[in-house]
Order: structure tokens, then sequence, then C-alpha cells
């Protein structure tokens, strides 16, 4: 087995890093990622989806039928394992553990004129329409947005 098939190099220090970093472990350089397989932004995803009348619809990439519908305030994407205290929208019917999502993988909290996405330190990252988010940061999630949990691609909606 190659064992080195799994590694990069960080390209400000040089030294070899895990291939799914997103920050050099060595130098602490955050890392210009683009998502694994993705193509440039594809808002012909969005077409056609309907809005709901109240809240935020999350949708599997491809699908017309959301996998959750919610208002609430402040909710985890993840996979649920029992004995949550907070509000997760599961991802393991999609295959979420398969597919790179962790269980507390990336939180979305509304504003008051829309919403907020921000990476819990997941293990395998969180893109929001192509570019890759520094855990721990909240970045501005528009209506239309698409979303990337690991290899696991959603669409995200609202009024």
């Amino acid at each position: 087995m190659n064992t080195h098939a799994f590694i990069k190099f960080c390209p400000s220090c040089k030294l070899g890093i895990d291939a799914n970093s997103i920050v050099c472990r060595h130098c602490g350089a955050i890392l210009d990622l683009t998502p694994p397989g993705s193509t440039p932004k594809d808002n012909n995803l969005v077409a056609g989806l309907p809005r709901p009348k109240a809240g935020l619809a999350v949708y599997p990439s491809g699908t017309t039928t959301p996998i959750a519908v919610t208002e609430d305030k402040e909710f985890v994407l993840g996979r649920e394992t029992g004995g949550e205290s907070e509000k997760i929208v599961d991802l393991t019917s999609l295959d979420g553990f398969a597919m790179g999502v962790s269980r507390r993988h990336a939180m979305i909290r509304a504003v008051e004129n829309g919403y907020m996405l921000i990476d819990l330190n997941s293990s395998n990252g969180t893109w929001l329409n192509g570019q890759i988010l520094v855990p721990t940061i909240l970045y501005e999630l528009p209506s239309g947005s698409n979303v990337q949990l690991g290899h696991l691609k959603l669409v995200v909606i609202y009024q």
C-alpha cells in the first residue's frame, strides 16, 4: 500500500500534511482548497426548489425533496448518535458517515436578515459556494447557497 497517497505539502512551509487538512499542523497556514470533486458554483441546482413559507429548507443536491425544514433559530448539521441536547438535522440517511459528515459538523444560526453558517471544527471541512470555511468563524449564508460537508452536497433555501 502506498502510504504517501494521502499526503500533500503545505504551500507555505513545504512540510507534509494530511490530504484532508484545511490548516497546516506545522505552521498554521490556512490552506486554499477546493472541495473534493467540485465544479464551479452551480446555480441551476436552486432553480425550481420550493421556498418554505417560514424557516429554512435543506435539500440534498440534485433532489427536490428537503431533508429538513426548520424554523429553529439555531441547529447543527451532522449525524445523530442519541442523547443530543441540541437540535440536529440528521444527515445519516444520506450516508453521512461515508460522505465524511461529522457528528457536529456545522451550525446554522438565524440572524436579523437571514442565516449564518459556521464550521464546528469538522474532520472533513465545510464549503460554502465552493469556498472552504475556516472553522469557528461565522459566514453569511444567502438563500440558494451550495453547502458541502465533507463530500455531501446540500442546497439551503429560505425566504
